[in-house]
């Protein structure tokens, strides 16, 4: 975490691990300062900070962890004038379920002040460090090597090691998908778990944290969100079972980007690509959580290989945004659709310096035609660096300059750091 403000905020979706983290870095005792945990989930709490922000503020100890603080919004001037008296790096790690922009309270206040990170569901390959069964030897400490440093290093295109073919265990990772708490449920309970979490943003934070009034829109907007996921943003199409104006839906859908269920990827392009469609991507946070709105298990989601592939698509993105947070370069992730049809499921850029693309297969058979977007942006960007179609295959197979078929699994592929070196 960024340790030199004397803010930190830890956001991200609800269930995805906040206070777990920050009770550990609580009772850990690792850092040089000790911590005191405060959560506004907690009425009485809550109703002392609001109603006597002055008081609750001056109250607080050196350093203090305020879980949940978009629920005491009268706190943010008064923790202004606390760290403006003494600005020590690393005096409260405040968390929030909601982005800065339902929070403008905050931001405002804490500017230059705070710093920020985000937590993310569980990555894939987090998922498999935690599995018993898993061949990697539990002795051994893991590397910090991911897809994306291999990606950009070459280290994919080196390997010659042979990868498992994932068939019906890939429709399971995505109908599991990444939340902490439903992945230890039936596939039943684990559904429900995600339908309620939806009824749970609706009444609560879209309640708490704006002023619309049509809670009841927000799991019906969720569900038709989820049946367009890795497709191009289309408001209309989203706005027409609500009957509701594609300007009210637009609203609807920031408000759901802010608490985290749902992420745009932007489109990319350069000088030499001039037909570039400008249209973002939609895609659901947590690809379990689009599947369960769709009433969809494993069974029913593997026979339906359209919508596999959407998810599957889906699934990728988030595992790439999340491994985007662990790298030391500033990564931007990307989607290429131009008027001829010519697409790239997803566009890396590095720093402004390289350019990754990489598509999206569900199936274990590669064709010299699933590089026709990928030639196409290698030709016009003098940053390309490689092009990939990850399949559900079993080796990395080149295909012509700097461009690979490459196993999916190798996405959360885990590593010892002996087995790098």
């Amino acid at each position: 975490m960024l340790w030199w403000s004397p803010a930190v905020l830890l956001t991200g979706p609800r269930q995805s691990g906040k206070t777990t983290l920050c009770k550990a870095i609580q009772e850990a005792g690792s850092l040089a300062n000790d911590y005191t945990y405060f959560t506004f989930v907690d009425p009485i709490v809550c109703e002392y900070a609001n109603s006597d922000p002055i008081g609750f503020v001056d109250d607080l100890p050196s350093n203090a962890i305020l879980d949940e603080v978009q629920l005491a919004p009268e706190i943010y001037r008064s923790l202004k004038k606390t760290i403006d008296e003494h600005r020590e790096p690393g005096r409260f790690l405040l968390t929030a379920s909601a982005q800065l922009s339902l929070m403008s309270g905050l931001s405002e206040s804490l500017v230059g002040r705070m710093s920020l990170t985000q937590l993310y569901p569980f990555a894939q390959c987090e998922i498999d460090q935690d599995v018993p069964d898993t061949k990697r030897d539990a002795s051994k400490p893991l590397t910090t090597w991911t897809f994306l440093a291999s990606l950009f290093e070459g280290e994919i295109a080196r390997g010659r090691s042979q990868s498992p073919r994932l068939g019906r265990d890939l429709a399971r990772r995505v109908v599991e998908g990444g939340y902490p708490g439903p992945r230890s449920l039936p596939d039943p309970d684990r559904r429900e778990w995600h339908k309620n979490y939806i009824q749970t943003i609706a009444l609560r934070d879209v309640s708490e944290l704006t002023k619309i009034r049509r809670n009841d829109v927000v799991p019906q907007l969720a569900k038709t969100a989820a049946a367009s996921s890795s497709q191009l943003l289309n408001l209309s199409l989203l706005a027409g079972p609500l009957n509701l104006s594609r300007a009210t839906v637009s609203e609807y859908v920031s408000i759901l980007q802010s608490l985290h269920i749902l992420s745009y990827v932007p489109p990319w392009s350069n000088n030499r690509l001039k037909r570039t469609v400008k249209q973002p991507k939609l895609h659901f946070v947590d690809s379990g959580l689009a599947c369960a709105l769709l009433d969809l298990n494993e069974d029913t989601l593997w026979s339906n290989r359209q919508v596999l592939g959407q998810m599957t698509e889906s699934l990728v993105v988030q595992e790439l945004f999340k491994q985007a947070t662990w790298f030391d370069d500033a990564l931007t992730i990307y989607h290429y659709r131009d008027r001829d049809r010519t697409e790239v499921d997803i566009v890396i850029e590095k720093n402004g310096q390289g350019v990754a693309a990489i598509e999206v297969k569900i199936g274990a058979t590669v064709r010299e035609s699933d590089f026709r977007g990928l030639r196409k942006l290698r030709e016009n960007s003098v940053n390309f660096v490689i092009g990939i179609v990850l399949y559900d295959g079993e080796w990395t197979i080149p295909f012509g300059e700097r461009m690979y078929a490459v196993p999916i699994s190798k996405l959360w592929e885990v590593r010892s750091v002996d087995e790098v070196d």
